[in-house]
């Protein structure tokens, strides 16, 4: 049973609920609405995709500070000077943190001036749309690395607005690398994530869980790598 809570706590524990009424036979968790204590309180075994719930809970996630490594160094050689970070800059103990404290790290190792610009993965398009030109506008970026494709993608809609040509006069790199970003916006540099291995990963690990739940853990990290892809927008 799939279920997409988005960022409705209330909607969350009714799926849990509903889950708990189908009798599951186990879960596995992505959505950031709730703590574990209400995921333990099923009594069902749990495993994560790229948030960390408890020591007790297996985490699959993206390496995601490789990620953001190979996407300055991608900005860096394509001569950009002034790279802007844009992503949330509240960290929150999730493996997706990796992204920021990567970006910061460069920053001090490759000699640039770190400039973040904060905006969440659940703030509105509106949010963003406002955040991303004030930025463009007033702070005039060279270079944007973003947490996220869909947000890459409104960087390039509001440079054009402002008359910014991409990649002459801005460069912007991506996280994620969906088949559907890859086919309708090939434009776009990106992060690429492993996705089909990650769910087969995810899978395989609660099929152990439910086989015996009592079992210690091997690891209670697994971190699968990224690549690349490189295209117009870092051209």
């Amino acid at each position: 049973i799939l279920c997409n809570a988005q960022r409705d706590k209330k909607k969350e524990r009714a799926y849990l609920k509903m889950l708990l009424a189908n009798q599951v036979d186990g879960i596995i968790a992505g959505a950031h609405n709730l703590g574990i204590e209400e995921y333990q309180e099923l009594g069902l075994p749990i495993v994560s995709f790229d948030r960390k719930l408890s020591e007790n809970v297996p985490i699959v996630s993206c390496d995601n500070y490789q990620g953001i490594k190979l996407a300055v160094h991608d900005l860096i050689q394509s001569g950009c000077h002034k790279i802007f970070f844009l992503g949330n800059k509240q960290l929150k103990g999730n493996p997706t943190d990796q992204r920021l404290k990567a970006y910061l790290n460069e920053a001090e190792n490759l000699d640039f001036t770190p400039h973040i610009c904060s905006v969440a993965f659940s703030d509105s398009t509106l949010l963003k749309n406002i955040t991303i030109h004030e930025m463009l506008q007033n702070d005039h970026p060279d270079g944007v690395v973003c947490t996220d494709d869909l947000t890459a993608i409104l960087v390039l809609q509001e440079a054009r607005k402002l008359g910014l040509k991409v990649p002459e006069d801005l460069k912007v790199i991506g996280f994620d690398g969906t088949k559907q970003i890859q086919t309708y916006h090939s434009e776009l540099s990106t992060i690429a994530q492993p996705i089909n291995d990650m769910a087969i990963l995810l899978v395989k690990l609660l099929l152990q869980r439910i086989s015996d739940p009592n079992k210690e853990l091997n690891k209670k990290q697994y971190i699968l790598p990224v690549k690349l892809i490189k295209s117009l927008t870092t051209a």
